[in-house]
């Protein structure tokens, strides 16, 4: 009878130990990883939104503002491809559904270096919402 409690709480010991190692192994390079990828996602949503009035009227705004928002615009393109190499098993997550898929990543990424090059070209207006509109429905923002 006590062997047999001892045991008991052995094996609920090791569960626990298993199941509490798995679940932070998940959160660490799952969870986590995909997280960071969204923050990315929103803050380019955001940078979509505050800088809307300086890429759809280039040429418009003050020097420094371009050129923070062109800055800004470069800088999510390279934070977007760096958080989507830190998590593994993209392909079966993006196929789930839970994060767009590579091809849709690095067309906006693509979208993002034109916009952050084009953001001070007077006339390019046009293909600036474009790529602005297109980035948010390849990203799911």
């Amino acid at each position: 009878m006590i062997l047999e409690s001892v045991l008991t709480a052995v094996i609920t010991v090791i569960v626990g130990v298993l199941v509490y190692s798995f679940s932070q192994i998940a959160s660490r390079f799952i969870i986590e990883p995909i997280h960071r990828q969204d923050e990315i996602r929103g803050e380019i949503a955001d940078s979509l939104i505050f800088y809307a009035n300086v890429y759809a009227n280039p040429g418009t705004a003050s020097p420094q503002l371009t050129a923070q928002a062109s800055d800004k615009f470069r800088q999510l393109a390279s934070l977007l491809m760096s958080r989507t190499c830190l998590i593994r098993m993209y392909g079966f997550f993006s196929w789930l559904g839970l994060i767009p898929g590579i091809s849709n990543l690095m067309k906006a990424h693509g979208n993002l270096i034109g916009l952050s090059n084009n953001v001070s070209k007077p006339g390019s207006s046009t293909q600036n919402v474009q790529w602005a509109e297109e980035i948010k429905r390849l990203l799911k923002i």
